[in-house]
């Protein structure tokens, strides 16, 4: 459906409904409501709720404009909005760096979309690439950096992530999930029409795609707080959709990982935002043995990281196998050992995850007093684990839908043989077979441990411990949580990753821009006289470029 809203001159703004912007609307709809399942229990002030409201209204119009006009209109809403909505809980300095970002990004898109626009006199989507192809060779450069730095900016790829890991961690509980979930895929969406549209996909982006899964795998894996960590590992998930978007063949698995990505960020969020909410503690140094505890809480966030791993059964794997198998066969081979090399690591920081909440030695005797989390936090969580495992049973379930937006982009389509089973050039996997072994394994061990249960003794007391022949204190850390990943340091590839961060490139930005805003304050000092020998100055510079 194509609606057109009005036309002034030769411009024309309209909405259009293709099967893409069907699929990135039921993302942003079904976050919204699984998050409203959290709204009971906070107390947040109507206009929290009015800003979410726009804020989702806002990306509703970016996927379903179809020029750039409106697609900036909406952009610029949904950056603002999302400000106010981070403002109820950021702190001053976290808020510079998103508005600063936010800011910045804003202007380069529109700049971009100028450029665009001055070359055909259209910001319709179907005309882009007309107007792309006349520009010369330093427009179109100038272009595409403009566009890609609007778009990595809202993705946090490797380098313009500076703002997103504070405003992860600090931003609400109830809105984490939905930050996590769905902003991140307007960055995919962008991505998707760009190269779709405008731009055919590159080597190098995927190469900037695999970068950031890697090095942002290893930045998770060394943080003590479980928010910063889901923060980097969110960033690692979407450079595997930067990455699979880098091929002509890989917008199937790209599509894929989105909806994966999106379903378990609200999942493990949703479950982090829980153990705040009962806990009131936030880093792995001040949790740990919750098993006993929140035993339902505990089975939701396995299924959660089982996904995020891409392991079998679960609908993680269907994805992670469709991005292979695009990069082999687009023989993207360093591009593929390099991804299969980041997927390997999340295990480092994705066993940290659960072993630091729910396993291993709790760290305060109040945690011994915690019970499970509410109905209102558990049952979205398992909604969306219901949805990871049909979908690993099923993998080919939403292929037709896929399909369907790859015919309109007019990309070669995935193929299935049933609901169960993708098919490769290269392999084939067949959901229902693997969910049937895992199941009659699962079943086996399950009662083999409950068969020696009956033989275990419980303890009286879990702080009644023996470390090392002295008796602990307040500040000894007994969780092996709060150190985890540290040693990798002594690894010099990861410890190059570890110890260089973006900040000391920012800082650099903001000496030199505090250094240039000196030089103009005294220029500007209050003083008329020499405000007015300044105007008088440039007014005679001008009338006399203006004379040649």
């Amino acid at each position: 459906m194509d609606l057109t809203i009005f036309g002034l001159n030769d411009i024309v703004l309209s909405l259009k409904a293709t099967s893409l912007a069907n699929f990135f609307a039921l993302l942003i709809a079904s976050s919204f409501v699984v998050v409203s399942f959290l709204t009971p229990k906070y107390k947040l002030t109507k206009s929290f709720y009015a800003l979410l409201i726009l804020l989702t209204s806002s990306l509703f119009l970016i996927v379903y404009a179809n020029d750039y006009l409106l697609f900036f209109m909406g952009w610029e809403t949904m950056s603002i909005s999302t400000y106010f909505l981070l403002s109820f809980t950021l702190s001053k300095e976290a808020l510079h760096k998103y508005i600063i970002f936010a800011m910045a990004s804003a202007l380069s898109l529109f700049i971009a979309i100028l450029l665009l626009y001055s070359t055909s006199q259209s910001f319709l989507y179907s005309d882009a690439r007309e107007s792309f192809n006349a520009m010369n060779q330093l427009q179109s450069a100038v272009f595409i950096a403009l566009m890609m730095f609007s778009i990595f900016v809202k993705l946090g790829t490797i380098g313009f992530h500076y703002w997103l890991v504070d405003a992860y961690e600090e931003s609400h509980s109830i809105f984490t999930p939905f930050l996590s979930a769905v902003l991140s895929k307007m960055g995919v969406y962008a991505l998707i029409i760009f190269t779709s549209h405008v731009v055919s996909v590159t080597y190098g982006l995927a190469t900037i795609g695999v970068l950031t899964s890697i090095i942002a795998t290893f930045k998770a894996i060394q943080e003590d707080s479980i928010k910063r960590l889901l923060a980097y590992s969110s960033i690692a998930q979407l450079g595997y959709i930067v990455t699979v978007l880098g091929i002509s063949d890989g917008m199937g698995g790209a599509l894929y990982h989105s909806l994966i990505h999106t379903a378990v960020k609200l999942l493990l969020f949703i479950n982090v935002a829980g153990i705040i909410f009962i806990t009131g503690r936030q880093k792995f140094s001040e949790l740990g043995g919750l098993i006993y505890k929140m035993p339902q809480s505990f089975v939701l966030l396995l299924i959660g990281i089982i996904t995020l791993a891409g392991m079998p059964p679960l609908g993680g794997f269907a994805s992670k196998f469709m991005i292979y198998t695009s990069l082999l066969d687009a023989k993207y081979l360093l591009v593929l050992s390099a991804v299969m090399f980041s997927s390997a690591s999340a295990f480092l920081y994705i066993y940290k995850l659960i072993y630091g909440i729910y396993l291993g030695h709790p760290t305060n005797k109040k945690l011994e007093s915690v019970k499970e989390v509410p109905l209102s936090f558990l049952m979205p969580q398992y909604i969306l684990s219901l949805v990871l495992i049909v979908l690993g049973t099923f993998p080919a379930l939403v292929v037709p839908y896929f399909n369907r937006i790859l015919e309109e982009l007019n990309l070669e389509t995935i193929t299935f043989t049933d609901t169960a089973t993708l098919i490769t050039p290269h392999a084939q996997y067949n959901g229902f077979i693997v969910m049937s072994a895992f199941a009659a394994i699962f079943v086996l061990v399950l009662l083999v441990f409950v068969s020696l249960r009956s033989k275990a003794k419980e303890a009286k007391d879990r702080f009644d411990i023996a470390y090392c022949g002295e008796e602990p204190n307040k500040a000894t850390h007994l969780h092996y949580g709060y150190s985890m990943g540290k040693e990798l340091k002594r690894v010099r590839f990861i410890n190059t990753i570890l110890k260089n961060s973006s900040k000391y490139f920012y800082d650099f930005i903001a000496r030199q821009t505090l250094s240039l805003s000196e030089i103009f304050r005294k220029i500007y000092s209050g003083n008329l006289s020499l405000n007015f020998n300044i105007a008088i100055l440039f007014v005679i510079i001008l009338l006399w470029w203006s004379s040649k």
